[in-house]
Formats: C-alpha cells, sequence, structure tokens
C-alpha cells in the first residue's frame, strides 16, 4: 500500500498524485475494502475506555479500537487492496441547509486528536488516505466504489453510515459494524430489501421520507419506515408517488404528503442524503495494495504501546 497524505486528490506520501485511474485489466476476483475513517474512529472512540494510553499517558482508545477492526477486517475479508477516506472542513450540504448535522460537525477535540495520530499511524503502513474539502467521507466512498465498479473489482465498504447503502450493488456491499463481538453485518442487495422494504437505488427516497434524526434531516412528518417503504413498493420513487397523489391510500397518509411544506422538505431531504461524484478523486488500485514496511509499522505500533497488535499485523 503506498501512504499518502491529507490534501484534495487522493497522492502518494512525497506528493506526486496517482494519475493512473484503474483499470478493467486483471481485476478480475479483485476485492478492495473502503474504509470510512472518521466513523470507525468515532465508534472506537466511545466503545473502548479512555484508559487505554500510550506510554506519555495520553489516550489512544480510538487508535487501538480503530487498527484492532482493520486488522481483524483484513484477516477475515481478505482484499487486496485498502484505503481509507476521511472527512474534512465543512459540507456542502451544511450551504443547501444550515442545520445539518447540527451540533455534529465539529468533532470532539479529544477524538479530533486521536484521528490525527492514526492517521500517522496508516501512513507507517502504507495505507492511501483520501479526503476532498466541500465533501464528506461518503461522497469519496461512492466515488471510489464506482470506479472500482466499473472496472469490475469487488468492493467492501465499511461504515457506520446508512447513507452509503444507496450504493450497494452486485459487486458493492457494505460492512455496518454492530457492539456485538465488533463483527460488522454484511448488507447485500437482499440484506437491504429484507431490513428495509426497499431495493438499494430506492434508498435515497426511502430516507427523504422518513428522515434522519442523527443528521438532523427532516422528513414527512407523519410517515415512519413501514410506511415509506409501502409507498416506495408501490410506486417506486418520490416522484411517482408525488404524481399519484390521488390514488395514494389511506388518507392519513395522503394528508402527510399533502401537508404545507411536506412536498419541499422531502425533496430537501433527498437532496441532503444523495451521495455524490467527487472530482478530483482517483482510484489506482496498484497503490491501494497492501504491501507495507513490517519494521516501520512495528515501531509506530510501539510508539504507542500497542504489543498485542503488533502480533496482528497483517
Amino acid at each position: 500500500m503506498s501512504g499518502a497524505p491529507r490534501g484534495t486528490e487522493n497522492t502518494r506520501a512525497n506528493g506526486a498524485v496517482l494519475e493512473n485511474p484503474v483499470s478493467a485489466s486483471g481485476a478480475e476476483h479483485q476485492t478492495l475494502m473502503l474504509i470510512d475513517g472518521h466513523s470507525l474512529a468515532f465508534r472506537a472512540y466511545h466503545a473502548l475506555p479512555a484508559t487505554i494510553r500510550d506510554p506519555a499517558g495520553a489516550p489512544v482508545n480510538a487508535i487501538y479500537g480503530f487498527l484492532a477492526m482493520l486488522f481483524r477486517l483484513i484477516e477475515t475479508s481478505r482484499p487486496d487492496a485498502l484505503a481509507v477516506a476521511f472527512d474534512v472542513g465543512i459540507p456542502f450540504r451544511v450551504e443547501l441547509y444550515d442545520q445539518y448535522k447540527a451540533g455534529r460537525l465539529e468533532l470532539d477535540p479529544a477524538v479530533e486528536a486521536q484521528v490525527e495520530r492514526l492517521r500517522r499511524v496508516l501512513v507507517a503502513l502504507d495505507i492511501p488516505q483520501f479526503e476532498a474539502a466541500g465533501y464528506e467521507a461518503d461522497d469519496i466512498l461512492k466515488t471510489l466504489a464506482h470506479q472500482a465498479e466499473a472496472a469490475g473489482i469487488e468492493t467492501l465498504i465499511v461504515s457506520g453510515d446508512r447513507d452509503l447503502f444507496q450504493v450497494v450493488s452486485r459487486r458493492t456491499r457494505v460492512l455496518y459494524p454492530t457492539g456485538r463481538n465488533n463483527d460488522p453485518d454484511l448488507y447485500d442487495p437482499e440484506r437491504i430489501e429484507q431490513r428495509y422494504g426497499v431495493r438499494p437505488d430506492q434508498f435515497r427516497d426511502f430516507k427523504a421520507l422518513v428522515g434522519d434524526p442523527s443528521d438532523n434531516i427532516p422528513g414527512v412528518r407523519g410517515i415512519g419506515a413501514k410506511g415509506a417503504a409501502r409507498l416506495l413498493q408501490t410506486y417506486g420513487a418520490l416522484d411517482v408517488i408525488y404524481a399519484n397523489l390521488d390514488q395514494v391510500a389511506p388518507p392519513r397518509v395522503r394528508k402527510a404528503l399533502v401537508a404545507p411544506g411536506a412536498h419541499e422538505q422531502a425533496e430537501l431531504a433527498r437532496r441532503l442524503v444523495t451521495l455524490v461524484e467527487v472530482p478530483g478523486i482517483n482510484l489506482n488500485l496498484e497503490s491501494c495494495r497492501i504491501e507495507y514496511d513490517r519494521e516501520r509499522a512495528r515501531q509506530a505500533l510501539a510508539a504507542l504501546g500497542f504489543r498485542s497488535l503488533q502480533t496482528r499485523l497483517p
């Protein structure tokens, strides 16, 4: 793997842009694992006690938890390539809705300090890192996954953000972390339809109807998950629902859909949850190969006091 510092594009450790996008040549049976960096670090921070500290006494629970899960995922899923995406700056969605993720955009300084140290460890492990100002990690992960899919590469996205369910396809699946022994749930198209009653391509419209309290996104008041699923099973898409309001039943559902501002709220919610392609983000599979200097990695872990993780290096 080739380490990469932060920037608006994916770069090598020495700052050279990875200009060669992945091609379909030789892509058969290749698997790319994409990690939502802040999502996993945040979960690790809250899942493990702050008593996990480095030799200098600084808390490193988020770093330890992130790396422990990463090593386990590599061991169990055995991907051929790996990359991590991080959030940076204020996302463009705030311009659309100033209450987007209200109270959540500013990461706890204690978490952010560990994320900065984690990113240096990822450089030592030669793991590429991607970020783009104005975009979220989800947008970057979608962009990379679509490039991989176009090249015939299987992709596993590891994230605790359900917005990525809209990207799921036959070649792209999401590993969603849970609290059960850190084993993530695997979401493929069948699992999403079984769980939510909608297809991955309908997931944006599903969230447009129900909203997303975790991101402070309003949906249509009075429409719950089951009701939204039934509407999409019947009409297929949000636009079709609103084009056939006279046929919508029962009356209470129609009333919710035609309430003042309901349609506008649903349209806004759909824009907010829709992941976009990020310009300047290019996937180079060879640069994401899992190859690294074992001694350099061991020293980085030793500096943090992670003796057990040194023996678990992939």
